[in-house]
């Protein structure tokens, strides 16, 4: 299959993907093109949530200065701003019972398929790859297929069910607290450079790049502290094209009370420039780490966790 793929230009170097699948993230149809360049000769286009193969990363020509890589795939070269990387990796394990308050589990496919009922014809909405909800109960359906009831992450409750395997359990040691008890742990983010860095005193423990609040939705400078952290949280705002509405959203901390937070996105990937409504969005994997980090732990059985009076990790915004 890679020998039909259009050859690169002679300054574009191939990447591992950062996975083997990637989604069609926008509700816009996305260009692949014969080169990794927006000036390269179009070939076609793939549309919302569609699924497709990625071979390669590539350091192409950038649409826009923050971002130059571009995905390889069967067909051509399709810019990496709107194409949330996943796998499809179904889970095999199934827990008919659950203890309250149930437990935290991760779409572990590219997308997973939410019903009011067990077994009902009718899809409710689409859950997508990395979000995070928690699991409250176990049926079974009449053809001997198990289904988790969905709660927290969700807009709704009692919440819908999901194939068990379209969802993976994520484990208390996925969760566990990092450096606990280190006395000068805090967070700079910087919106010039769009970054984010983690310090235990002088130390840079940790550093991703981030896509903060747009012109007039702009992340505010100052300096904080974590107010409270969940594992997941529903996020609906805005109004007209730039109104959202977004269940799962992985490992949210906030630190203002307006809502202002670092949290995880699966509705673009895209970074270096800002793109939000004034949280801060790191991939999925940078906002477990920084959620396990930050102060105040939150222990695995509880949804949300507020900050006593200065006990949450420091935050800068400059």
């Amino acid at each position: 299959i890679i020998s039909q793929v259009p050859q690169l230009s002679a300054w574009a170097a191939v990447e591992s993907p950062p996975a083997s699948l990637g989604r069609i993230s926008t509700g816009y149809y996305q260009a692949v093109r014969a080169e990794a360049s927006p000036k390269g000769k179009w070939l076609g286009w793939k549309k919302y949530d569609e699924i497709i193969p990625l071979y390669g990363a590539v350091t192409g020509e950038a649409p826009w200065p923050s971002n130059p890589i571009w995905y390889q795939t069967e067909e051509g070269f399709i810019h990496s701003a709107y194409v949330q990387p996943v796998e499809n990796t179904p889970s095999n394990e199934v827990i008919t019972e659950l203890d309250k308050p149930g437990i935290w589990v991760q779409v572990c496919v590219p997308i997973a398929e939410s019903r009011w009922l067990p077994a009902s014809r009718y899809v409710g909405r689409k859950l997508y790859y990395g979000t995070v909800y928690r699991a409250v109960k176990a049926s079974v359906d009449e053809s001997g297929n198990w289904w988790y009831q969905l709660q927290e992450g969700i807009g709704y409750s009692p919440g819908p069910y999901v194939p068990t395997w379209s969802v993976r359990r994520i484990p208390p040691e996925e969760l566990a607290v990092l450096s606990a008890g280190h006395p000068d742990k805090r967070i700079e983010i910087d919106r010039t450079n769009q970054t984010l860095t983690c310090f235990e005193g002088d130390s840079a423990v940790f550093s991703t790049r981030t896509a903060s609040g747009m012109n007039g939705t702009i992340t505010p400078r100052g300096d904080y502290r974590v107010l409270y952290k969940r594992h997941t949280d529903y996020m609906i705002g805005g109004s007209g094209e730039s109104s959202y509405n977004l269940p799962g959203v992985p490992f949210p901390t906030y630190f203002t009370w307006s809502g202002v937070a670092i949290h995880g996105t699966y509705w673009h990937n895209d970074y270096g420039r800002p793109k939000s409504h004034g949280c801060v969005n790191v991939s999925n994997q940078a906002a477990q780490w920084i959620f396990r980090w930050a102060d105040p732990p939150v222990p695995y059985q509880e949804y949300k966790l507020i900050a006593k009076r200065n006990e949450g990790t420091r935050v800068i915004v400059f």
